[in-house]
Parts: structure tokens; C-alpha cells; sequence
């Protein structure tokens, strides 16, 4: 995503998201269409998960940079 991030409030403004810094140092966000799950850093990377195919996850990261915009 090329920027720094501030994953509290990612977390919170964003539905299916979940943010535990105790536990994990990522927000995991995940979307129903593709079915995919992201892993979102405060550096600004993203890992993707969980997609059929390379176009879907291409879709997906697409669709949680949105979000993050949002």
C-alpha cells in the first residue's frame, strides 16, 4: 500500500475486522467475495490469503485497499 497505516482506526472503522496488538502486530480483515483473508500491517504491507486463484487475490487486494482508503 506504499503508506504507514493506523491499524486502530482501520479496525474500527472497517466491518470484519479485528485488531489485537497483544496478539498479533496485524489487523486481520476478511471479505465474503472473493473469500479471502488479509493481513494488514502498520508499515503499509498486505498479505492476502486464502484465494482460488492469482486474478481473484489480485481482486481482493484491490478490494481491502479500498477499505483501507475509506
Amino acid at each position: 500500500l506504499n503508506c504507514k497505516l493506523d491499524l486502530k482506526k482501520i479496525a474500527l472503522h472497517a466491518r470484519n475486522a479485528e485488531y489485537n496488538p497483544k496478539r498479533f502486530a496485524a489487523v486481520i480483515m476478511r471479505i465474503r467475495e472473493p473469500r479471502t483473508t488479509a493481513l494488514i500491517f502498520s508499515s503499509g504491507k498486505m498479505v492476502c490469503t486464502g484465494a482460488k486463484s492469482e486474478e481473484d487475490s489480485r481482486l481482493a487486494a484491490r478490494k481491502y485497499a479500498r477499505i483501507i482508503q475509506k
